[in-house]
């Protein structure tokens, strides 16, 4: 008989025990998947959590206990003679019971707990019931106060969502639940245990596919297994029928020819497929299992020079500079992120030319659905593993086994995924710290995770912590470093003027953390603050919203009023609360396009630009590029259009401004540079053209112009044009708050075919922050346009269908439907 499933998620009976039991226990219907809040929102218990600082009414959740129960059938014909209770996720510490015997405890909420039920279930009616201790209870004879830790070191101990517990961008929100798939798998001969595919060898002859089966069988069952090999195209390329006779098999498969994955803007990312088909004496098929992945291959060079040494990744055979940003959870309750959201956010990485995210060790390991689209998309990752900014209990052996178990399944989980490139043990445990000597984290490295990746996953690179390398950790001249030229005490207490100098001078091997703030939009603001809250001039909600870190060494601003100063200090100040808020969100743009030309033109002394964050875990005006609820802000699109293939980059002198031409793809290019001084409302000044030829996965120095060349009443503007992409720098000599503009006016035409559409937009006089507003994915967005300009900018409907307004200004003008 085959594998036989029957699932137990939809709808459980929550009850919620107040500490000391003094009241009746609160009784509600609950989801699986799912968690506390959650329910306890949608049945109206709990405000909007996101509202203003409505997260205070639901801190009372975490000090609760909380009881799932349910009843399920097994139906007839549902063998119970081998069956395993498989639980893909439970937050935290539960209690598992089945038909009113203790089955288990759990404290682990990153992995699944499998649970031999053979013999335990009834025909017909049984009951299941899960009961969640609060942490603080379930860690009482726990002394976390002797380990330090950022924000809070109540958490050190709990195998759970670090950043739920607070951090400089998230609210507290520890809740418990059910949050993965639970269900009930019988098997009768023979189960798949596991399905591990790899790339063991690629050369001009083709690649060489391993492939390692771990099984399970019945006592003295005879076992084959059929092996398919399956091509993009979903032809079946190679099939091999063996006997299983132990419970690893491995094989290997020669791929001629073989269609190669290849990160975003480098290739096409093709995935091939594994199945395999357990097969009884009577040739029934009992059990089967498929993966996709991919043929390629990845490496860490790391060559020593005058400075120190690279950390460059290369992937199959080439050099790759990565571009992107760093990952965090995506809902403080991951239960509820939906299979299409990660689709969004991920081919959203796509569009805005990012090839790497880093998935933070803060957070968890990312549901399937969130792999697939990587792998899809070309998206690569470097994933931590699940320990950030703090001290752990690394001489408590029960910890350490607790690790060995999480990091050994997460290994399993996400191994066959090729987007995945690069394994670190760590966020930030021992940054700063001398590499000699025993800092917070090295053990776990040396005694579990380690030796985990060596034996489960040795054709990956694996580094101790993030950042590592060079004297002490975090050193820009070798490893990976967490750097930012904003977030520095000395430059938030100057006068601002020379950041571009500082942004210039801001450089590591590889930069796995940029942190540089920006807000929202007004129309995101608005989802959870009000007008209001917005011209507070305390900016308590803005602060609610953004959070700060008390360890920055800059105890006089928070983050927001950091953000204030930097934005009205290089962009200017207004009484208009709008204007303000725009100039919030630009700065942010701004900075990420100059940082990105800076690092890029330095590859591969530099090899990565990741910056911090990407995308965000609830409603926030702070680090995020894309905002929560799933929107480009402002830096997303400056990014993008520094993420480009191809860019021009722009390097700032005292005398002369050179000119750079960044080429990340792996074939020469022919480019048409053409440059010229472009005043506020007149035509150009003086202007020349030049065609040239760049190398291959290569960067160059083109060109030089004078300063004196440069005025004050306009800005030098640098077209690239190539068969790949097209891009523009733009230099302004003096600080953008300067800038002398005069009014223009922008006339805009609208096409909309309900999912898509167009929004043409021509300009008379040059047009500061050109902004198209709405919940849509923009083409381009927050750009300048000179005299005369006219530009089409797509757009996209996430939602299906759009046929609201959007609305479009600039920082000196106004629009007018032409």
């Amino acid at each position: 008989m085959p594998t036989q499933i029957l699932s137990l998620d939809g709808k459980w009976q929550l009850a919620g025990f107040e500490p000391g039991g003094v009241r009746r226990p609160l009784m509600l219907q609950g989801q699986v998947p799912g968690q506390v809040h959650v329910d306890l929102l949608r049945e109206g218990v709990i405000p909007d959590p996101f509202w203003r600082d409505q997260a205070e009414q639901c801190q009372w959740v975490e000090h609760w206990d909380w009881r799932y129960e349910r009843e399920f059938h097994v139906p007839d014909g549902f063998s119970s003679e081998w069956t395993i209770l498989q639980f893909d996720g439970l937050d935290t510490f539960a209690t598992i019971f089945l038909n009113g015997e203790e089955l288990a405890k759990t404290n682990n909420m990153f992995v699944p707990f499998w649970f031999d039920v053979s013999g335990r279930l009834k025909p017909g009616r049984n009951t299941i019931e899960v009961v969640f201790t609060a942490p603080e209870r379930a860690l009482a004879d726990k002394d976390h106060t002797k380990y330090a830790a950022a924000f809070t070191n109540d958490r050190i101990y709990a195998r759970q969502m670090q950043c739920t517990y607070g951090w400089d961008w998230v609210h507290r929100f520890v809740s418990a639940g059910i949050w993965r798939s639970v269900r009930l798998v019988s098997h009768e001969t023979a189960r798949v245990d596991d399905l591990f595919v790899h790339t063991a060898a690629l050369g001009k002859d083709g690649a060489e596919v391993a492939v390692e089966l771990t099984f399970e069988r019945a006592p003295n069952a005879t076992v084959s297994a059929r092996i398919d090999l399956i091509d993009p195209q979903g032809h079946t390329i190679a099939t091999r029928l063996v006997d299983v006779t132990h419970p690893v098999h491995q094989t290997t498969f020669a791929v001629a020819e073989p269609q190669l994955w290849w990160p975003n803007g480098y290739g096409d990312h093709p995935l091939y497929g594994c199945h395999v088909a357990l097969i009884n004496h009577s040739s029934t098929v009992v059990d089967t299992r498929e993966v996709s992945f991919g043929i390629r291959t990845v490496e860490l060079e790391e060559i020593p020079d005058d400075w120190g040494s690279s950390f460059t990744l290369c992937v199959n055979g080439h050099r790759i500079f990565a571009r992107g940003g760093n990952w965090v959870p995506a809902d403080p309750w991951p239960s509820r992120i939906s299979d299409a959201h990660y689709d969004k956010l991920i081919r959203l990485a796509r569009d805005g030319n990012i090839n790497m995210l880093r998935t933070w060790g803060g957070g968890i390991y990312e549901p399937e659905a969130f792999w697939h689209y990587c792998d899809q998309y070309g998206i690569m990752v470097m994933q931590d593993f699940l320990l950030a900014c703090g001290e752990y209990p690394e001489e408590d052996p029960e910890f350490m086994e607790n690790l060995r178990y999480e990091f050994a399944w997460a290994i399993r989980l996400l191994r066959n995924h090729p987007s995945l490139v690069l394994w670190s043990g760590n966020n930030e445990l021992g940054m700063n710290s001398d590499p000699d000597t025993e800092f917070p984290g090295k053990r776990i490295a040396r005694e579990v995770s380690g030796p985990l990746c060596a034996a489960m996953d040795p054709s990956r690179p694996y580094l101790p912590a993030s950042p590592i390398g060079g004297n002490p950790n975090n050193a820009p001249n070798a490893g990976d470093c967490h750097i930012s030229a904003w977030y520095r005490p000395s430059f938030i207490r100057s006068d601002m003027t020379d950041y571009r100098e500082r942004i210039s001078e801001c450089w590591g091997r590889f930069v796995s953390e940029y942190a540089m703030p920006g807000s929202p939009p007004l129309r995101t603001l608005q989802k959870f603050m009000t007008a209001e809250d917005m011209l507070d001039p305390e900016g308590y909600i803005w602060d609610y919203h953004t959070k700060d870190n008390p360890y920055n060494g800059i105890d006089d601003m928070n983050h927001y009023e950091m953000l204030v100063k930097t934005a009205e200090t290089i962009l200017g100040q207004s009484d208009s609360m709008q204007a303000k808020i725009r100039h919030m969100e630009y700065i942010q743009c701004e900075w990420s396009r100059l940082a990105a030309e800076s690092l890029r033109r330095r590859k591969y002394d530099c090899s990565g630009l990741l910056f911090w964050m990407y995308n965000d875990c609830w409603p926030a005006s702070g680090w995020s590029q894309v905002d929560y609820y799933g929107f480009g802000k402002a830096a997303y699109y400056g990014s993008k259009r520094g993420f480009q293939p191809i860019i021009v980059a722009v390097e700032e002198e005292e005398d002369l401004v050179r000119l750079w031409v960044c080429n990340d793809t792996l074939g020469p290019i022919d480019a048409h540079l053409h440059v010229r001084f472009q005043p506020w409302a007149r035509e150009v000044a003086w202007f020349w053209k030049r065609r040239f030829h760049v190398a291959a996965n290569s960067v160059e120095a083109v060109a030089e112009v004078p300063q004196r060349d440069i005025g004050s009443q306009g800005v030098l503007v640098c077209d690239l044009d190539t068969e790949s992409n097209s891009d523009r720098g733009i230099y302004y000599s003096g600080i953008p708050r300067e800038m002398a503009l005069p009014s223009t006016l922008l006339r805009v035409k609208h096409t909309n075919n309900r999912d898509s559409g167009t929004v043409t937009v021509k300009t008379h006089f040059y047009a500061r922050v050109v902004t198209l507003d709405a919940d849509l994915d923009f083409s381009d967005n927050y750009f300048d346009m000179l005299p005369g300009e006219e530009r089409t900018i797509a757009w996209t409907c996430p939602e299906g269908s759009y046929m609201g307004e959007i609305q479009v200004s600039c920082w000196n003008g106004r629009a007018v439907l032409d």
